[in-house]
């Protein structure tokens, strides 16, 4: 079968019209017409926008307005187009550019009523957006204008005044007070209570029944305020020494008086600064047991008693008295947020300039004293920082020139001007409050914690601690060339034991991020800190520290302890650290007969050094045979003191290595019963690598894997479980927490044995560079 090939059809050239073809005749014409059509189809025009359904259908337009012929003859679809939506024309760009030109107007008149507004307006006008997504941005930001003009032309209301106030707070009638009752509660209905006796001076010149020596009263009070008030600032001087002098009782009253009294005796070096002139732990016990009484006869809300409580606490800490003082404390607080003085006072109250600087003032103090407690007992703070809408202090500059006197020092002269220098009290306050905010964060991210602990979260804390470092004034600054503040030192002490007590518990991991370990971290803050106390000692001796400072000194030595007991430590870095524990083991022991609660923490120093090293360094064991600190009172302890030479020379003891298998209350006191009795169980020694930490005993460190059966009571407050780092063995996710093992060669540091029952059986416990009874 042939098949033919077909051949391709040839294209006719275009034919004309000849100018006879009007006078063609018709046969001719018509096939004429007809070829051209069949050879030369017209040509599909250039669509530049297509309609838009056929933009979502993907198909060809013919561009034909107002319907194209796809829609009309192919879809039979309603045919639209949208020029406006199509942005490669300048048209269109030109519409969006203008269309965003009038939008940042109103979306910038929005953002400065958040920014200038307050907390309740920023409040309303971010409801307001959510609430208002159909309308444009100019009626929101003319609705954003009028609630912050509101807000500040906002006066009271009779209405509100005289109705809704009555079911809101409770407000006192004695002027600079007011007593805080929510809605919730009901006793804001109730009458005032009549005013009863309140506990009146004895007698002219006079407001203790303890003494009648004028002159030691005056010396107690000089000695609080040059070395106790600096730091712990409850109440404004001024203020206190006008009620005094001019004998009012509205900022100064027997219970304050004799507060100040009990605490100014821990900065004296008067026999009748102790209840009994041979028991060094009864310093002011005296004037602390007159404040007690009065308490007791009045303890209603007042800002003098919460002043009095807040010294009250302070005073039974240093007494050893750590259990009463953290009470005390407690209640300070409890009635702060009584007198509702974590709040400003409200504007239609009758609230003086001098008594809301004294608000201010009481309740910034008594922040700083939580805080403090918190980090130094490892408990979370009771009054969280989100609640608090008080100003800071104001800096008053004719204040802050004010000289500071180191009454009481045993070289001090009134004539002397060597160290006298301007004080500047509120400016301390002022960073003092900044520092504190942010160890409540740290507080509540390692007893309270949200989220997961990671290593971008810790390096976003020091950070923030770094920002406040350097932007210190240079009035709190530690100054070369001339004496700088013992506040002011102990300030910086206090920063760099804040750094330690984020990292510590961290000290065995490195950052996946950083190479800079927590170790060295601590170990460059514990190195500052000592060279700080060589520079406290030039200037004013060991004689008169801030309480503050013992606690830092303990945390301190702590790591200088594991930078020493490490094995691949330089000789240079050794000879260093051991001068520094030697140094504050001198300066503990130069303090301790202020502070009786510093005996526990050379005995725990000596514990360590006793244990952690086969030969004890020279300087080391130099300053200890130089601390005799004799057995503690029956009221601070119930334990025997140990010998010091015999802990440090036995020739029994046995290698370092092993002894870290033991028990913290083993070597500590191996005689000492439980106090728990028969209810104790040994802890298994299969459990002695639950997690890490640099030394025995301690309920702190790096979780490794949780307990098998851990004890409820004992574990409350154990930073293994209130981190939830969730490692239990889960390696990758510790990496995923910015975490890696193996940045410490020390092998034998991850033997150590998980007992805080044999802790707690000594009665005590070593925690965050502390010791607690």
């Amino acid at each position: 079968m042939n098949v033919q090939t077909q051949q391709p059809r040839s294209l006719l050239p275009k034919t004309e019209p000849s100018p006879h073809s009007a006078s063609a005749s018709p046969t001719h014409s018509a096939p004429s017409v007809t070829n051209n059509d069949i050879a030369q189809p017209a040509k599909r025009r250039c669509v530049s926008s297509a309609c838009m359904p056929c933009r979502k259908r993907k198909s060809k337009c013919d561009g034909v307005q107002p319907s194209c012929h796809a829609c009309t003859t192919v879809y039979g679809s309603e045919c639209f187009y949208d020029i406006d939506s199509d942005h490669r024309r300048k048209g269109a760009l030109k519409r969006d550019i203008s269309q965003l030109k009038n939008d940042l107007g109103p979306r910038n008149a929005i953002l400065d009523a958040i920014r200038n507004g307050s907390e309740a307006d920023v409040d309303d006008i971010i409801q307001l957006i959510r609430t208002t997504q159909d309308e444009n941005w100019d009626s929101i930001a003319e609705s954003a204008k009028k609630i912050a003009q509101a807000s500040a032309e906002k006066k009271p209301s009779a209405y509100l005044s005289g109705e809704l106030d009555t079911f809101a707070v409770k407000t006192s009638t004695k002027p600079g007070e007011t007593h805080q009752y929510g809605h919730t509660s009901n006793l804001h209905l109730l009458a005032e209570e009549p005013e009863g006796r309140i506990s009146e001076v004895m007698q002219p010149g006079s407001w203790t029944n303890v003494t009648q020596d004028g002159e030691l009263v005056q010396h107690l009070i000089q000695v609080y305020l040059a070395w106790g008030s600096p730091l712990y600032t409850f109440f404004s001087e001024e203020l206190f020494m006008h009620g005094m002098e001019d004998r009012k009782m509205k900022y100064c009253t027997p219970l304050l008086v004799n507060a100040v009294l009990a605490l100014g005796c821990h900065f004296s070096d008067r026999p009748e600064a102790r209840a009994n002139p041979s028991d060094p732990n009864s310093v002011g016990d005296h004037f602390y047991a007159e404040a007690e009484r009065l308490f007791r006869e009045d303890s209603r809300p007042c800002l003098t008693t919460v002043q009095s409580l807040g010294i009250m606490s302070l005073h039974q800490a240093m007494n050893n008295r750590d259990s009463s003082g953290w009470g005390l404390m407690c209640q300070t607080m409890g009635m702060v947020i009584e007198l509702g003085l974590h709040k400003e006072a409200p504007p239609n109250g009758k609230i003086t300039p001098s008594e809301a600087v004294a608000r201010r003032i009481t309740f910034w103090g008594a922040y700083f004293l939580q805080t403090v407690w918190a980090i130094c007992v490892g408990r979370i703070t009771l009054l969280p920082r989100t609640a608090i809408r008080m100003d800071k202090p104001s800096i008053l500059e004719h204040l802050e020139k004010k000289p500071w006197k180191p009454h009481g020092h045993i070289s001090y002269n009134e004539g002397s001007t060597s160290v006298e220098q301007a004080g500047f009290r509120h400016t301390l306050m002022l960073h003092t409050i900044y520092l504190c905010e942010f160890v409540d964060d740290i507080v509540q991210l390692f007893y309270a914690p949200r989220d997961r602990v990671t290593s971008r979260r810790l390096q976003a804390y020091h950070e923030k601690l770094q920002t406040w470092y350097r932007n210190l004034p240079e009035a709190l600054a530690i100054k070369k060339d001339s004496p700088t503040l013992p506040q002011v030192i102990c300030l910086h002490v206090y920063y760099h034991n804040c750094v330690i007590q984020l990292f510590r518990p961290f000290i065995k991991v490195s950052f996946l991020h950083s190479a800079v370990t927590p170790r060295q971290i601590c170990q460059d803050s514990a190195v500052r800190i000592s060279e700080l106390l060589a520079v406290y000692e030039k200037t004013y001796g060991f004689g008169h520290m801030s309480f503050l400072i013992t606690h830092c000194l303990m945390t301190a030595a702590v790591i200088h302890l594991v930078v020493m007991s490490g094995n691949n430590i330089s000789k240079t870095v050794a000879v260093q650290t051991e001068k520094y524990i030697a140094d504050i083991i001198r300066a503990l022991h130069g303090i301790h007969h202020r502070f009786s609660i510093v005996e526990r923490y050379l005995k725990a120093i000596r514990a360590l050094v006793g244990r952690w090293f086969t030969n004890v360094p020279a300087k080391i064991a130099e300053a200890l045979s130089e601390v005799d600190i004799g057995s503690p009172s029956s009221t601070s302890s119930s334990q025997p003191a140990a010998n010091i030479n015999q802990s440090i020379n036995s020739s029994e003891r046995k290698p370092s290595a092993p002894e870290l298998f033991l028990p913290f209350s083993q070597f500590l006191n191996s005689n000492e019963p439980s106090r728990f009795g028969s209810q104790r169980q040994p802890q298994a020694q299969h459990n002695n690598e639950l997690f890490w930490t640099p030394f025995p005993g301690a309920s702190d460190g790096v979780p490794l894997a949780l307990p098998q059966d851990p004890n409820p009571i004992s574990q409350l407050m154990d930073i293994s479980s209130m981190l939830d780092s969730g490692v239990d063995g889960d390696w990758p996710q510790l990496n995923r927490d910015g975490f890696t093992m193996g940045g410490e060669d020390e092998a034998t540091f991850w033997n150590m044995n998980f007992d805080i029952h044999g802790a707690h059986d000594a009665g005590l416990a070593v925690n965050a560079g502390r010791v607690l009874h």
